[in-house]
């Protein structure tokens, strides 16, 4: 009879061994990428646009050429919203236009070791496009990838080269309607795209973390589908804004028309902003867009025309105060008309004073006294002095 070890021996030599799971296979890429082609019917015609709507659209842009082949439109998603030292874009998404037409190309770094190659990978390509095309990229998006590149000792000056950055251009035209210029606020109220089942950015950084922890790529297909839509309405929004520099007659809303035509008097191209200006002489802007084109004969100093805006704006009783100082300030210093500067401020005092109390109109109303004392006093001496020869 065998003994109790005996037995236990036995046992435990026929008990089934523990299986070891096998170690992972090495990832074949150094990180993810995916790859999407967009046709140019579908981008509002990128392709047309030229170097002159663009610096009309985006006076500072410092570019001396542009070609839409040239082009990089860039959009990250990052661990957080607020930049800083820790923060890192695990995706970014980019899109440059071919012969089948704009290829959108996504990489996603799918842990923090797969930094260094992804930023390595970017950087060549940054080296092919001469100009990066952006929604905010000015103020972050730039900035933090030139600064993880340092980090991953890659010398690249990103923030160097020519770039558009489409939220200040929009807000240029925008901003005065929609308030908000987001890029989905644009996209439903200026492409007419409404994003469905989208995923709010400032869900983007929890679900990078979440797949950290659980490994499931699942949970990026939303980030995935979300920066697709980003990169590829930086291409429609671009041709979108330098169609409206091309033909602004044509835009429905007079806020817009009115920006456009501000901006266009800012930056020098005057035939072109006072056009806008004249076109909304009949709407609900029409006071603003006549002291827009008085100013900008004043600065031209075309004065005929500027005198015939302010006296218009009075006769409308348009402008409030403002068009009887401009007439003072010119009978004044450009006429010498001491007798019609004053008829003029004496018209600005009583305009004042009639749409009293303002928060602030006390300011002005001191101002049009003064200037009406002094042009008192200026008269007065020039009476005296008839009157001693």
């Amino acid at each position: 009879m065998r003994s109790l070890r005996e037995r236990l021996m036995a046992v435990s030599s026929g008990a089934p061994q523990a299986v070891r799971k096998p170690p992972p296979p090495p990832k074949a890429e150094p990180f993810f990428c995916r790859e999407h082609v967009v046709p140019l019917s579908d981008l509002g015609g990128i392709e047309q646009t030229t170097l002159d709507e663009v610096r009309a659209c985006d006076p500072p842009f410092a570019g001396t050429r542009w070609d839409a082949r040239d082009l990089l439109f860039l959009d990250t998603e990052t661990t957080g919203l607020s930049g800083g030292a820790g923060t890192l874009a695990f995706e970014v998404g980019v899109g440059f236009l071919t012969e089948r037409g704009m290829v959108v190309r996504q990489y996603v770094m799918r842990d923090y070791g797969e930094e260094a190659a992804m930023l390595t990978e970017l950087a060549g390509l940054l080296e092919r496009y001469t100009t990066v095309v952006s929604f905010n990229g000015k103020s972050f998006d730039l900035p933090l990838l030139e600064s993880r590149m340092v980090m991953n000792r890659l010398r690249v000056r990103m923030c160097d080269r020519p770039h558009l950055d489409l939220l200040h251009a929009a807000r240029r035209v925008y901003k005065l309607r929609l308030r908000r210029c987001n890029l989905a606020s644009l996209e439903e109220a200026v492409l007419g795209q409404a994003r469905e089942d989208d995923l709010p950015g400032a869900q983007v950084p929890q679900r990078y973390f979440d797949y950290l922890k659980t490994g499931e790529f699942a949970l990026l297909e939303d980030v995935l589908r979300h920066n697709f839509q980003d990169v590829v309405s930086l291409a429609q929004l671009t041709a979108h804004l330098c169609a409206v520099y091309r033909e602004p007659e044509r835009l429905a809303h007079e806020e817009d028309l009115y920006s456009v035509g501000r901006t266009l008097l800012r930056s020098g191209r005057t035939q072109q902003g006072r056009a806008c200006m004249k076109i909304l002489g009949c709407g609900s802007l029409g006071a603003q867009a006549r002291m827009r084109l008085a100013d900008s004969y004043r600065q031209q100093r075309e004065w005929s025309e500027a005198v015939d805006v302010w006296q218009a704006m009075i006769a409308r009783g348009e402008g409030g105060a403002q068009p009887y100082l401009s007439l003072a300030k010119y009978y004044e210093h450009v006429e010498h008309d001491a007798q019609r500067a004053l008829a003029c401020a004496r018209g600005a005092l009583t305009c004042t004073l009639n749409t009293a109390p303002i928060a602030g109109g006390e300011a002005q109303t001191e101002a049009i006294i003064r200037r009406i004392q002094r042009l008192q006093r200026r008269l007065a001496a020039e009476t005296g002095r008839k009157k001693t020869t």
